[in-house]
């Protein structure tokens, strides 16, 4: 009698790396925040105060960079529809 062979096939299915949930919170926080900035800057900009858009603007960007560091390389909300806030 012959022996037996046992072929082991490599798992080519690849998966994404899953982020924890704390992380998911996180990025959706700052989503938020961000829509809620993005408001008050056009308030501030109804009101027509250059001191308070341009805090305004800085907290904006200051927002973006967070998200982007915390992204693997993609733009701030790029794939993200920020026309309206969740």
């Amino acid at each position: 009698m012959g022996g037996f062979n046992i072929v082991v096939e490599p798992n080519v299915r690849r998966r994404r790396e899953r982020r924890s949930s704390a992380e998911k919170k996180k990025a959706a926080s700052l989503f938020r925040i961000w829509h809620g900035v993005r408001e008050l800057l056009d308030e501030a900009e109804k009101l027509r105060d250059g001191e308070l858009v341009h805090f305004l603007s800085v907290a904006q960007m200051l927002v973006e960079e967070k998200v982007s560091g915390m992204s693997s390389g993609v733009a701030a909300f790029e794939t993200v529809d920020t026309s309206l806030p969740n």
